[in-house]
């Protein structure tokens, strides 16, 4: 099995993301930059990568110039680095682990997923760490994105660079929700950056500061005509 490597580093991130070509086709991406980058970082790399491995360095140095590095991992012997052996039978393992936690019948039992040999070799030729493919799982099989579905292997390896932008992208910051009507006590307690939040809270559902000819004022809720 011929394997081909790139090193990809980037001048403001440490770590690097190699990327993987076999047979001189794109195969996958081992990320480890440190700390992950957000979600559009790491679709600005995806994006770029050619399934032809040579012209990976081409690419990359028209669009990003120094600020991106693409080496080519040097041969050692007759072969190339090899990414640390991870056993099929281990992977297949840990797939059927997360299936069955997250696949239940009627009664509340586990469903089994059964693996047939295809499904087996994909996940075989997967390069991927213990803990990377752990991490990757327990994304994709609590996502509802579209690309994540049906729940089986052969998507998951066709989805695979899909899922794992997903995995490692920054999770949208839920927006605080404060009470209605405006209630004072609960707002000293609050710390300045929340307070700024719940003044903003308040202007985007309807509120007002209506001062009360210099002897302060008070949050009123403005009424519109329609």
């Amino acid at each position: 099995m011929k394997l081909t490597k790139y090193k990809i580093t980037a001048s403001k991130c440490p770590g690097y993301m190699m990327v993987i070509y076999q047979e001189d086709n794109f195969k996958s991406v081992i990320n480890e930059f440190k700390p992950p980058l957000n979600e559009v970082q790491l679709n600005a790399i995806l994006n770029y990568i050619p399934n032809d491995h040579k012209s990976i360095e081409a690419i990359f140095a028209a669009k990003y110039g120094e600020k991106v590095k693409v080496e080519p991992v040097k041969a050692i012997g007759a072969e190339q680095q090899a990414v640390p052996e991870y056993p099929v039978q281990d992977k297949v393992a840990l797939w059927c682990v997360h299936y069955s936690n997250n696949h239940k019948d009627a009664n509340d039992n586990p469903i089994k997923y059964k693996t047939g040999p295809a499904e087996a070799g994909k996940l075989k030729l997967l390069a991927v760490t213990p803990e990377e493919l752990d991490e990757i799982l327990q994304v994709y099989f609590k996502s509802d994105e579209w690309f994540t579905k049906p729940k089986s292997i052969s998507n998951f390896i066709n989805k695979y660079n899909e899922i794992r932008a997903l995995a490692y992208s920054k999770p949208v910051e839920k927006k605080k929700k404060f009470p209605l009507p405006y209630e004072p006590l609960y707002f000293s307690n609050l710390s300045t950056t929340d307070q700024r939040l719940y003044w903003d809270f308040l202007r985007e559902n309807g509120y007002k500061w209506v001062e009360n000819h210099g002897r302060g004022g008070k949050w009123e809720k403005q009424h519109t005509i329609k």
